[in-house]
């Protein structure tokens, strides 16, 4: 692109606005603490941001609610392997009680609303310039080097200047209007994680709702049967539930874990004011490895209530529900339904229900298939919405509080970078001598890119694993550095990589190297590793490298 040029037939042209050390584009988990971390190492920073809030998937995604994943080996014990900024965030949110107390657990529920305006405070602390409403829509390259990007707003087109270009877009936009080479979605078709729309609806009832599904029938090992053909027909394109792939493709059976509901435990939960967990929702089994179904012990069915099985089914056999958006059969989309509990502002509040669609399938990078999506996402959280005031008491009266103004998103482009890293990478708990960053919550665990129940892939994960430097810089391009789920991995494991803390704990290294870069004259390829690491350490993050 060309500063300043005017073509016929526009009454703009691109003009010079600004120049900085660091500009970040996107303001989601990985971009808002590059900025800090670039900011607090001396740069002088810009964030911009599409939006006009900060936060990304953790506020106007809607996934604060469910939780920020990433900070401990979720399948170990409480084993840490986020800490720095990241544990900063949750530290300083749960101070002003947005986010219950304690250590970080697997998935740690916060405020988006407190969310948003904690982390517009941090950005004012640290001297970080926010650009809010602000989209970018190409880069700015000399001689294979990125030397800034063109932004639109309401002010008009302009070019912002910076030594170092840090990519936290999600969708590695900077990297590839740059020339850099990246993939999108699984190698051997493009088939890729898809989109939800978080709600969270209120007004519930919820002593009428448990006097509801304690008055609920067990189900005969025959009733239950038959319950879970119909499901497994009309949500899962005629699979089985409770089944997923390994990662070389043996189809696995998972045990289920259900256990009849407790009912003396709700009624003494509830007598101390507190929220129990019901079963709720009819989408176990699918389309992600489930574990709803009637489970054994000892080779004997024990008999469940259906929760909402049996009314979901009947309201799609109703012609209530719309196909599923993306799949690559004709079924009909199961709802996610929450405990009916939510956190706000320093507790869990009664009454109110973590709900909405949970993956439908379009291209992240085609806006006309987004719009779409969008569209067809919000008319899917009506008709949950209406199946739960029509058919279960208890929902009589309930109402939207509040739905994702971001659609939730998984899966975008991923640089190909100096290096790519694997699943094999991850599962080995493989070390790097340019460690920057740890990852563990989970291994290269994919949920279902069909639609279809048994799609899901799950893998023996049981350590901490390094994220290489490398993998934040994309090949044959310089002064940019990427950082989030763009980063250069294979499909399998960005499965594990993409979790919000994770992604914070690679923008914190971005914006670290960014400063460092800027500070010697050097670019992000060439900053020194030990140097680095040694900022990293000393800001807190985790380093196995570092330790010994």
């Amino acid at each position: 692109m060309s500063i300043n040029n005017q073509d016929d037939g526009f009454s703009t042209s691109l003009r010079l606005a600004k120049k900085k050390d660091v500009v970040v584009v996107g303001g989601g988990p990985a971009g808002c603490v590059a900025a800090l971390s670039a900011a607090r190492n001396g740069a002088a920073v810009m964030l911009i941001e599409r939006v006009g809030y900060l936060g990304g998937m953790m506020t106007g995604g809607g996934i604060g609610g469910i939780g920020i994943n990433g900070y401990i080996i979720e399948k170990g014990v409480g084993t840490p392997v986020v800490k720095g900024i990241s544990l900063e965030i949750l530290h300083r949110i749960q101070a002003i009680g947005g986010a219950p107390e304690g250590d970080p657990i697997a998935r740690h529920p916060t405020d988006s609303v407190m969310m948003t305006s904690l982390l517009d405070d941090m950005m004012e602390e640290a001297g970080v310039e926010v650009l809010f409403n602000t989209m970018v829509f190409d880069t700015f390259v000399e001689d294979g080097r990125v030397k800034g990007v063109a932004i639109a707003n309401k002010s008009g087109g302009q070019v912002v200047l910076a030594d170092v270009v840090i990519d936290a877009s999600a969708d590695a936009d900077i990297a590839a209007w740059a020339g850099a080479p990246f993939n999108h979605g699984r190698e051997e078709d493009g088939r890729h994680h898809g989109g939800s729309m978080d709600m969270q609806i209120g007004g519930i009832d919820v002593d009428r709702l448990i006097a509801y599904l304690r008055a609920q029938p067990l189900l005969t090992e025959e009733e239950r049967a038959e319950l879970d053909r119909e499901r497994s027909e009309l949500m899962g394109g005629g699979r089985p539930p409770n089944v997923y792939k390994s990662l070389d493709g043996e189809t696995l059976y998972s045990e289920p874990v259900v256990q009849p509901t407790d009912w003396d435990e709700v009624d003494r939960i509830r007598a101390a004011g507190g929220i129990p967990r019901l079963r709720l929702s009819p989408a176990a089994g699918g389309p992600i490895p489930g574990k709803a179904t009637a489970p054994r012990v000892d080779g004997k069915y024990v008999p469940l209530p259906a929760g909402l099985d049996r009314e979901w089914v009947d309201y799609i056999k109703a012609g209530k529900v719309p196909l599923l958006l993306g799949a690559v059969a004709p079924v009909y989309p199961p709802p996610r339904f929450g405990s009916p509990g939510i956190f706000r502002h320093g507790k869990m509040r009664d009454g109110q229900m973590m709900s909405g669609v949970y993956e439908v399938w379009y291209d992240h990078t085609n806006e006309e298939e987004v719009s779409k999506s969008l569209i067809y996402r919000r008319k899917l959280n009506r008709v949950y919405l209406n199946f739960l005031r029509e058919r279960i008491p208890g929902f009589e009266d309930a109402y939207i509080v509040m739905e994702s103004p971001t659609g939730g998103a998984r899966e975008g482009r991923r640089i190909i970078g100096d290096y790519v890293l694997t699943e094999q990478d991850v599962l080995a708990g493989r070390r790097f001598d340019d460690a920057i960053a740890m990852g563990g919550p989970r291994g290269p665990d994919l949920h279902s890119v069909t639609g279809l129940w048994g799609e899901g892939v799950a893998s023996p994960f049981k350590a901490p694993y390094d994220i290489p430097y490398r993998c934040l810089l994309p090949k044959d391009v310089d002064g940019l550095i990427v950082a989030g789920r763009c980063v250069s991995t294979t499909f399998a494991a960005l499965g594990a990589v993409r979790d919000q803390a994770t992604c914070m704990s690679m923008g914190e290294a971005a914006g670290a190297a960014a400063s460092l870069a800027c500070r010697t004259g050097v670019p992000p390829r060439q900053v020194d590793m030990a140097s680095l690491q040694s900022r990293l350490v000393d800001q807190g993050v985790l380093l196995r490298r570092a330790e010994g």
